[in-house]
């Protein structure tokens, strides 16, 4: 059984720009006091920031794990998604900044029984892909252009 979780390095980050973001929305809304136009500003971003902290929270709690019959997805959103049941494979890359230098990867896997999703945050993430690409490739799905160039990058053969 292989596995892939988020460990408490790569949300860090994550945890912080949450904390800040919070601080300084709910700080002055608070500090104003009485209701006035500003609190429409602040409390729907200091909500936006509180829902961001929880989504880290139940990133951190989640394990994805797999096996030659499928991947699970363990923790909050649990899912099951037998390889055999695979209908989508996407692997986006999202870049940070305009030379495309820095940036992160996700994993998005559906089928019939649901979806699975990973960042490449998560420890083993290069042997997730390569086991869902694996079972994409044994499906004969085919990977649009922006998954091919992805796969590409990661050293895996999109094939044709």
């Amino acid at each position: 059984m292989n596995v892939l979780r988020y460990p408490p390095k790569a949300l860090i980050g994550d945890y912080a720009r949450a904390a800040v973001g919070l601080a300084f929305t709910l700080t002055p809304a608070i500090a104003l006091g009485e209701w006035t136009a500003a609190h429409w500003v602040l409390v729907p971003l200091a909500g936006l920031f509180a829902g961001f902290a929880l989504r880290t929270f139940r990133r951190g709690r989640q394990r994805v794990t797999w096996d030659a019959t499928g991947v699970s997805l363990s923790g909050p959103g649990a899912a099951r998604l037998p390889w055999d049941e695979m209908r989508d494979f996407r692997l986006a890359f999202y870049a940070t900044t305009r030379d495309r230098a820095g940036g992160w990867m996700q994993l998005k896997l559906a089928g019939t029984a649901g979806r699975v999703r990973a960042d490449s945050s998560g420890e083993n993430f290069a042997g997730l892909v390569a086991a869902a690409h694996a079972a994409a490739r044994a499906r004969g799905l085919v990977f649009d252009p922006a998954t091919a160039e992805n796969l590409q990058a990661m050293g895996i053969d999109a094939g044709s």
